[in-house]
């Protein structure tokens, strides 16, 4: 298990809970607007199942700590490429602590092993876009059956989150040149096509810029403001037309 650096604490990552983060390195996309970039750029150990000197720093730290803290995000990159995470989060099992992981959702197998070995409570699972927009969104340049597979894929795991007993929330990062109103209300009535009538939040999150972003590490893009966020009013009215879809679409602006 390779992480790239840990936050100590967060009111705001994990809902309801004091947590700390971690950020696993790697991920297999390269979404232009993604604010991790220097995690996926500059981290590429994701395939030993031995634990780095920044996951033992940090397991040390949750042991000293776990008294102050309710649970623990695993975020990235994609942590489910790590070899070694199913052994880490035991670790931070057996102190108590609950785990939020934060996922792209194209690794469903190690998703479901997981879930199966309940070594996860709560899980985010980005849902990047419509598949029209897919290829573009995630930054890669792909024949259509590489893109379908990817999609199927992200539904298998959300399939699993549908069947088991934990919480979980869809999300979605909002970006104005990427998600055009037309595409977030078909995004809508796919999630609606196959609910079954459950109600799940789904997170519009506004795109903000917190640094460079990975399509500012292109030559083509140096100095240049790519992408930017819907106004606040404009997000409003888009969650209002998505809700006859999806009533547990929420925004965070």
């Amino acid at each position: 298990m390779h992480i790239a650096g840990y936050q100590k604490l967060s009111l705001q990552d994990y809902p309801k809970k004091v947590a700390a983060i971690c950020f696993a390195a790697g991920c297999q996309l390269r979404c232009a607007y993604c604010h991790n970039a220097e995690l996926i750029i500059k981290n590429r150990k994701i395939n030993s199942g031995v634990f780095g000197s920044q996951a033992e720093e940090f397991l040390h730290y949750l042991k000293k700590r776990k008294s102050c803290l309710e649970g623990v995000v695993i975020s990235g990159g994609e942590p489910l490429m790590q070899a070694g995470i199913e052994n880490f989060a035991e670790k931070i099992k057996e102190m108590g602590l609950q785990i939020k992981l934060d996922t792209n959702g194209l690794l469903p197998g190690r998703l479901k092993d997981l879930l199966e070995r309940q070594l996860i409570d709560y899980v985010a699972l980005d849902y990047k876009n419509y598949s029209q927009f897919w290829n573009e969104t995630v930054g890669l340049h792909q024949s259509e059956a590489q893109k379908v597979n990817q999609i199927d894929k992200w539904y298998q795991s959300l399939s699993l989150l549908r069947c088991v007993d934990i919480a979980y929330e869809i999300r979605t990062t909002v970006v104005k040149q990427l998600h055009p109103p037309e595409a977030l209300m078909q995004m809508a009535k796919t999630l609606s096509a196959a609910a079954n009538n459950k109600t799940e939040e789904w997170f519009l999150q506004s795109f903000k810029r917190s640094g460079k972003i990975l399509g500012e590490y292109k030559a083509e893009y140096e100095n240049k403001e790519i992408f930017e966020a819907y106004l606040p009013q404009e997000m409003q009215r888009i969650m209002e037309q998505i809700k006859a879809y999806v009533p547990g679409v929420k925004l965070r602006i």
